[in-house]
């Protein structure tokens, strides 16, 4: 039997996380054998639909059991239709974990036991012996990635160069990117600004800051092999009620006789998915013509 455990590292020994969509590694372990796939996950940093297309990795994955923390309703739902049980409360240590389930002491969550997005607020859980380790006064490398969190006032510094927003929250600007790109003329001190100041600077970071993911979006699409992940319409499940529209925030999306999805535009935030009434929207992996 193939199980997936959330993780706080890729290895038996290290601690179950909390969070399911936002957890920093799926162990797919074989129950049979104990041999492991760690994986790590993709959608730690996403702004919504991590818990989505966290349970819709695990279903390409095969797994038939997730071993988690916690499980919002949105990645429960998918769970539900691709047939995968969900055991929630688990802790301790990911060995432990899998033991009890083979055991049979470990019952399937009937329902989702945390409210949805719960997973951006509640912070990571990371073993002892893993502590990430800071390379700039006040900022924290995570997970080895090229984000971080600024420590200072607007202008932060991750591991590679950081834009702060507000106090110093940063996004890190990948290795390969030009190390000199997006410094902006931003006023370090926010508290000397006027309201109408500030608001500018941060409309200004958050131009900069969806340049900076449009970049990183095209380099994750083309070290995982051509796909993407996007927004798929169920054409026999769709009423085209036109909310999947309002809501996506790219425009991707229109409507006809039923939604129809703009591949090149389309993210894979999974607003649409929430936001459907009758489930006609999954979020599934695609090729991207070159």
């Amino acid at each position: 039997m193939k199980i997936a455990v959330t993780s706080a590292g890729p290895g038996l020994d290290d601690q179950v996380e909390t969070r399911f969509g936002r957890c920093l590694y799926f162990l797919i372990i074989d129950t049979n054998t104990m041999q492991l796939e760690a994986i790590e996950n993709p959608n730690t940093v996403l702004g919504g639909g991590a818990g989505i297309q966290s349970a819709q990795l695990m279903s390409e994955k095969g797994v038939t059991t997730v071993l988690t923390g916690n499980c919002g309703p949105n990645a429960f739902s998918v769970f539900g239709q691709a047939g995968i049980q969900v055991i929630v409360g688990v802790s301790g240590m990911v060995r432990t974990a899998v033991e009890e389930f083979k055991s049979g002491s470990l019952s399937s969550a009937s329902g989702p036991n945390v409210a949805s997005h719960y997973g951006i607020n509640a912070p990571p859980q990371t073993p002892a012996a893993n502590e990430l380790s800071a390379t700039d006064t006040g900022s924290q490398g995570f997970a080895g990635a090229a984000f971080g969190m600024g420590g200072g006032r607007g202008m932060g510094r991750g591991m590679g160069r950081g834009m702060g927003m507000g106090r110093g929250m940063g996004m890190a600007a990948p290795m390969d990117m030009p190390r000199g790109g997006y410094e902006t003329d931003v006023t370090e001190d926010t508290e000397t600004q006027t309201p109408e100041q500030e608001l500018a600077a941060l409309k200004q970071q958050a131009r900069m800051l969806e340049q900076q993911k449009q970049q990183l979006d095209q380099k994750i699409n083309q070290l995982g092999g051509g796909h993407k992940a996007i927004a798929v319409v169920q054409k026999d499940k769709c009423n085209a009620c036109g909310i999947c529209a309002d809501v996506c925030p790219n425009n991707a999306i229109t409507i006809q006789k039923y939604a129809v999805v703009n591949p090149e535009v389309c993210t894979g935030c999974a607003l649409c998915v929430s936001g459907c009434p009758s489930g006609a929207i999954i979020i599934a992996r695609q090729n991207i013509e070159s």
